[in-house]
């Protein structure tokens, strides 16, 4: 298959920026559905007919398009586990876009995002050094990972739909965001296995492709229902780090890219990886504060 990171990077790059901009189009949509939602609850299914007749709900849908077509197309020219980080930007896309509503003063906002970006470049260079272009298709460890990433995504709804009301947007995100990292994975394996193979004749390959759609559709559902509970860039910052670590695991762990990795070059992306995430949580933090500033500043 035709490597070529960098213009990989580059792609997944924009599409990191359109799932951002797509984040706000479709909260602002979904905000519409439920403005007096005090108490966190999900959308019933009325307030999901009523979006799904909201054009601007539409336009959030060709942005999120734009940016599964990039990814898609990153996956084909380059390893998922440096493909996957590179979504961990539309964390700041995303704090970028939604800047006027934290005030006039966000400076708190800016170091954390400068970190996380610096962390999250730092990642994707030292696994581009070590990651192997091929990858190894064992179909049991495969089938076994995927469960496992399907039982923690029905722990993620049960907990969005009871759980403690200020971490319901985080479940609910982070829940869509493991079965979107986990499909990035999973197209990465059936691009592997359809350039040796005429992929067309085989049933189990179709049956996959239904799961995918299916699963993309669940997965989009969940991420709503964040936009319902929460601020917009709060579910940002879960699916931007969920959806890669479940991503970079599976490539990594399940499809053995990381082969050619040894103990130094493992220990430094398992410290590049915790400071991304940390700075996602941290960021995710401060805005938060800052709009509730904003919020109380306006009932004065």
């Amino acid at each position: 298959m035709h490597q070529n990171i960098p213009f990989a990077v580059g792609l997944v790059m924009f599409g990191s920026f359109c799932y951002a901009l797509a984040a706000k189009v479709q909260r602002s949509a979904v905000r519409v559905q439920v403005r007096e939602n005090t108490a966190n609850k999900r959308m019933n299914v009325r307030q999901i007919i009523y979006l799904l007749l909201d054009p601007k709900w539409w336009l959030g849908v060709g942005l999120m398009t734009v940016s599964l077509v990039c990814q898609v197309l990153g996956l084909y020219m380059a390893p998922v586990s440096v493909v996957q980080p590179v979504g961990l930007m539309a964390f700041p896309w995303s704090i970028v876009l939604t800047a006027k509503a934290l005030g006039p003063n966000p400076k708190r906002v800016i170091a954390p995002t400068i970190g996380t970006v610096a962390a999250i470049a730092a990642f994707v260079l030292l696994v581009s050094a070590h990651s192997t272009t091929t990858i190894d298709l064992r179909p049991t460890r495969i089938i076994v990972a995927a469960g496992v990433v399907y039982a923690l995504v029905g722990l993620m709804a049960l907990l969005g739909s009871h759980g403690p009301h200020g971490w319901r947007p985080l479940f609910w995100g982070s829940g869509g965001a493991m079965l979107y990292g986990l499909e990035a994975a999973v197209v990465k394996v059936i691009l592997e296995y359809a350039a040796d193979h005429r992929w067309w004749q085989q049933p189990i390959i179709w049956g996959i492709i239904a799961v995918l759609l299916a699963g993309s559709g669940v997965a989009g559902l969940m991420i709503q229902q964040g936009y319902a509970t929460g601020a917009a860039h709060v579910v940002v910052a879960c699916t931007t780090v969920t959806a890669p670590v479940i991503s970079v695991t599976f490539g990594i762990v399940v499809l053995g890219e990381g082969r050619l990795l040894t103990p130094g070059p493992s220990f430094g992306l398992i410290a590049l990886a915790l400071a991304a995430i940390a700075g996602v949580a941290l960021t995710a933090w401060v805005s938060r504060a800052a709009l509730d500033a904003q919020v109380q500043s306006k009932q004065r």
